[in-house]
Order: C-alpha cells, then sequence, then structure tokens
C-alpha cells in the first residue's frame, strides 16, 4: 500500500517508462538483458520491444518465472546490445561491482539504461541502500564512453534519474 503511495506522489515509475518506451521505438533485432524484471507483470518493460529483439527477464528474487540473475554475480562479456537496469540499484549494495558488471555485459557501443531514485520513501527494506545524484552517477558510470542523465523534477531536487550510457 505505502509503496503503491509512494509512486503515485513521486511518479518514478511513469518517468522512466515513457523515456524507455520511446528508446524502444528504435530498437529492433537486439539482444536485450533486463535486471531485476519485478515481482510484477506491469515492472517489466518488455512489452515495449518488439518481437525481433532477444530478451532476457530476470530477477534475484526466486519464483518470478525469470531466469536468475545477479548483477553483482552475472558473467556476461559483450554479449548485449541493451541492459535495462531499472529501480535495482538502489537494492545492490555493491554497486561499483554492478556496474562494471553491466559494463563488461554489454556489447561495445552497448546502451545501459539505468533509472535510480534522487528522492523516494525507503522500500523494500532492508535491502534499500542508497540514494544516488548526479555527481555520483557520473562517477559510477565513468566508463562508459558517453553518458546522458535526464532527471525528474528540478536539477537541485530530483525525484528520480533516467540514464543512457553507451559502452
Amino acid at each position: 500500500m505505502f509503496r503503491c503511495l509512494a509512486g503515485l506522489v513521486f511518479r518514478s515509475r511513469g518517468f522512466y517508462t515513457r523515456k524507455v518506451k520511446a528508446f524502444s521505438a528504435d530498437c529492433r533485432r537486439k539482444h536485450i538483458l533486463e535486471l531485476g524484471s519485478g515481482r510484477e507483470p506491469k515492472c517489466s518493460l518488455k512489452r515495449f520491444f518488439d518481437g525481433t529483439n532477444t530478451f532476457i527477464q530476470s530477477d534475484v528474487v526466486p519464483g518470478l518465472g525469470y531466469e536468475m540473475i545477479d548483477v553483482t554475480n552475472m558473467t556476461f562479456e559483450n554479449e548485449f546490445d541493451v541492459v535495462l537496469c531499472l529501480s535495482v540499484l538502489e537494492h545492490v549494495f555493491d554497486v561499483r561491482k554492478a556496474v562494471q558488471n553491466i559494463h563488461l555485459a554489454l556489447k561495445p557501443d552497448g546502451i545501459a539504461i539505468i533509472a535510480v531514485p534522487g528522492r523516494f520513501p525507503l522500500h523494500d527494506e532492508p535491502t534499500d541502500y542508497w540514494r544516488f545524484t548526479e555527481h555520483s552517477l557520473r562517477e559510477l558510470l565513468k566508463q562508459f564512453k558517453r553518458i546522458e542523465i535526464r532527471q525528474q523534477g528540478i536539477r537541485e531536487y530530483p525525484t528520480e534519474y533516467y540514464i543512457e550510457a553507451v559502452k
């Protein structure tokens, strides 16, 4: 109940969902990995990508029907054109290792699509570890050759960040 209320107030899912939907319009014949596909079908954004794409849904929670992939332990190398990591990194304690593994998993010129909270209530405790700033994101993603960060809300008080990072 509280999480739904927070989602209505902060509207974070709608912000990055619109961005991913626009991004997906130009995705054809891509190999895509979605990290943290979620407990509910509406959490996964597979619905925006057409049938020409190979789309792998994953989560760390067993029993959801997805592939079990922990971003801090995954061993993919130059395999994906796109990695979606939406509302996941705040739940990963070793966030640097996660970003490093996302970078490794991408093919050259592959794109990581990341969404993280700037300001959002605690959720999914006890594994809600981090809140991010534009500066921390640039530092975390510095191994990527191009980083585009957009925020929801005013720059000094963002509620959410949406990032496209090119390997």
